[in-house]
């Protein structure tokens, strides 16, 4: 799928580095939402057993948004995300999703979310975001998701969300 020179694909393992150098940028750390750090060991294995989703311009990777198995996110936060809500049996993670700063506003985000639920069909994804984090949380409505829950962890209000493939 084509969008203003930009490409939305699926992403391999060619596409690690540049995922985790996005995520750094937009991290907590540099001023942005991402919680976390990215691991490029954590994201190679889950692009390898989930489709996880990419958009290049110019060949260089200017968003993209993965997915994970319930089954091998052993993060804390995870873990108190699907005690509060713990989806279907076959509920996949979704997240994180970001999109260059130079890049947003033009509906890439979107884009991106319609590609990996082609990917995961009648499937429901469930995720969480900050619950001050109103961009995200406006976002994510727009693209027709629910919110299902709430939770707490380390002092910080979540809310999450999600929607069937």
């Amino acid at each position: 799928m084509c969008l203003n020179d930009v490409v939305i694909d699926r992403a391999s393992l060619n596409d690690v580095t540049e995922i985790v150098k996005l995520a750094q940028a937009n991290d907590a750390e540099h001023g942005g939402m991402l919680l976390g750090r990215l691991e490029p060991e954590a994201v190679r294995m889950t692009i390898s057993q989930m489709p996880s989703v990419v958009a290049r311009k110019d060949n260089q990777v200017v968003g993209f948004l993965l997915s994970w198995s319930k089954t091998t996110a052993n993060l804390p936060i995870i873990k108190v995300m699907l005690q509060a809500y713990p989806g279907t049996k076959d509920a996949y993670l979704y997240g994180p999703i970001c999109v260059d700063e130079t890049m947003r506003g033009q509906g890439i985000a979107g884009v991106m979310f319609a590609k990996l639920k082609d990917f995961l069909p009648e499937r429901e994804g469930i995720l969480f975001i900050k619950a001050n984090n109103k961009a995200s949380l406006q976002a994510h409505q727009k693209m027709g998701m629910c919110k299902m829950a709430e939770f707490i962890y380390e002092g910080t209000k979540f809310l999450i969300f999600a929607y069937n493939g």
